[in-house]
């Protein structure tokens, strides 16, 4: 659990901003319309739209729905997000393991 929290601390004080996600009428919208091409929950679309208008392209998340999400890159150590990247040709979208990077 330590090695976690450690990790946990250096995201939110060396690696991550908070951002304040606003859900209006546009924002819902544009969430609807990528409900249909892209494999995430409406919260998971409200965060990608969030990470669009402040242009931000990495996430680190082990929700492999993000690896059908374009031009963004995705840091994981879910071995499944890896591996079905590495068979769908993305790899590159894909930075694994995880922890090494902190």
């Amino acid at each position: 659990m330590r090695e976690v929290e450690t990790a946990w601390g250096q995201v939110t004080t060396d690696y991550a901003e908070q951002l304040d996600l606003v859900i209006e009428a546009s924002t819902s919208g544009a969430a609807l319309n990528r409900f249909q091409t892209q494999l995430l929950d409406g919260y998971d679309l409200f965060l990608l739209k969030t990470m669009q208008q402040q242009a931000i392209t990495q996430i680190i998340t082990d929700d492999g729905g993000y690896v059908t999400v374009p031009d963004i890159q995705v840091f994981s150590a879910n071995q499944n997000v890896i591996k079905a990247t590495a068979s769908q040709g993305k790899q590159e979208q894909v930075v694994s393991p995880l922890l090494p990077f902190f």
